[in-house]
Order: C-alpha cells, then structure tokens, then sequence
C-alpha cells in the first residue's frame, strides 16, 4: 500500500512539477523509431560505392527493370570476379555520361536473385534494357563494355525469352529454392556449429521434415484430385443409381400404361357384342 502511494505520489509530483517528464518517453522512442525507419528504408534503397557501382539486393532489384542497366554477378571467393572488379569500377565512371546505371551482385548475399537470373557461371553480366535482359558473353574489359553500350551492340543478342525473364512466376520459384537452399545450409551450420549437434543427427532431422512435409503435401494432393476427379468406384455407383431409377420410372410408367388397357377392355368388348347381334 505505501508502494502504491509512493508511486501515485511520485506521478503527481511528475506531472506538476516537471513539464518535461510527459516528453521523456517521445523523447526517449523517438531515436527508436526513426533507426526502424531508416533501416526499412535502407534494405529497398539502392546503395551506391564509392565508385559509383550501385548495390542490388532482393529487396530492390525492380528498378533494374527500368532504364538501361549493365549488372555483374560476383561472389567474395571467386578470382576471376575480383580481377574484374577494376575494370567494372572503371566502366562504371564511363557508363555515367551515357545514362547507363551499373550494378552489382553478391551471389553468396543474395541467393535469391542468383536463381532468378538463372547465374550458373561467375562473373555473369546482364544487359537490362526496359526490362528486356541480355547475357553478356564479350571480352571482360572497360572500353569493350562501354562500346557494347554505346554502338548498340547488345541489339544483335536475343534476348531472354519471357519464360526466363527474371519476373517470369518460374524463376520467382527458382529464386525461392535459392533461398530455401541458403537457409537450410545455414540452418545446417546452427544445428551443428551453435547446438553442438553432430553431423548425422542434422541429417536425421532435415530427412524428417522432408518426410513429414512430403506427406503432408501428397494428402493435401490426393484430398484435391479425389475432390475433383472421384475414383471409378464413385463413378459405378453413381450410375447404377441412375440406372435403378431409370427402371424404376419405366415401371412406373408401363404400370400406368397397364392399367389404361384395362380400363378401356370392356368398351371394346361392348363393342364387339353390340357388332355380333344383328348377324345372328
């Protein structure tokens, strides 16, 4: 009880003596707020180096299909991608005169655009042209980038067909097993460098829920097709039913049919009297 009165008596005296403690808490989320904000910003903002190369990420790579763009995949590890890094920064000073935007791919940081432009090779470089993408495949130099750009050369390369275009649903789908590839290895490297679990048992457990999402999946399926495509035995009685009630309306009617003839034998028969008479 003295608690609770200390802490109501504390609140009063906050809230008339000092002005500025009903803006301490805006005072202390507003920081807060505004690094949610920037860093929300900065994942689907293009980054740009130093020398002008601009950073594609998942999160951004839709402006890439506005405008002309020159895009290198690379990756940390790869020896051929870092002697290339010199002449791509040079290219880079050189495509800024021409309105040529120049950017730039970590294969290990983005998995997911690496299966979206189907990247098998490293380095790879793409020629993007108001969404039309073409593969690069000349000699790897500045001034040879800078005349394919200039002399319009990338025109005489076909490009992607639109199943391939990196905004095709297919290789949506190639860019999430991508992703899923990278997470089930860094999944991988948690279970057995963090937890301390060995080899075999992160084995076990990714064979297990393969298992169980395979069959959670083939139910789902068979549930679908069953329910548009019923078995052949659903199809057997459903037309024995139709046969069965067929029979039973021609019985009915043959029925009523029999029971009209009835009805009119005995004017006939009168008839017949009536016509037998006068002969006799």
């Amino acid at each position: 009880m003295a608690q609770l009165k200390t802490k109501r008596s504390c609140k009063l005296l906050c809230q008339t003596n000092s002005p500025s403690c009903t803006l301490s808490c805006s005072q202390l989320f507003q920081p807060l707020l505004s690094i949610i904000l920037v860093s929300s910003i900065a994942s689907s903002a293009v980054v740009e180096t130093e020398a002008g190369v601009l950073t594609i990420t998942d999160a951004n790579w839709t402006v890439t299909m506005d405008g002309e763009w020159m895009i290198k995949f690379v990756a940390p590890w790869c020896p051929a991608c870092a002697q290339l890094k010199e002449q791509w920064e040079r290219f880079s000073s050189l495509a800024a005169a021409m309105g040529v935007s120049v950017g730039e791919v970590d294969v290990t940081e983005q998995p997911g655009l690496s299966g979206r432009f189907l990247v098998t090779t490293l380095p790879t470089i793409f020629h993007v042209k108001e969404g039309s993408v073409r593969r690069y495949v000349s000699v790897r130099e500045a001034e040879e980038f800078h005349a394919y750009v200039s002399n319009r050369r990338w025109e005489e390369v076909e490009p992607l067909p639109s199943w391939k275009s990196p905004t095709s649903p297919l290789m949506s789908c190639m860019a999430g097993l991508f992703r899923l590839s990278l997470w089930i290895r860094w999944t991988h490297g948690y279970l057995t460098g963090d937890l301390g679990m060995p080899v075999w048992g992160s084995y076990l457990s990714f064979a297990m829920a393969t298992l169980v999402t395979g069959l959670l999946m083939g139910l789902v399926l068979v549930l679908v097709a069953d329910c548009l495509c019923p078995s052949r035995q659903k199809r057997k009685e459903e037309r024995a039913g139709v046969c069965v009630s067929m029979a039973e309306k021609r019985q009915a009617s043959e029925t009523d049919e029999g029971e009209g003839s009835n009805e009119e034998e005995p004017e006939t028969l009168r008839q017949r009297r009536g016509q037998a008479k006068p002969t006799s």
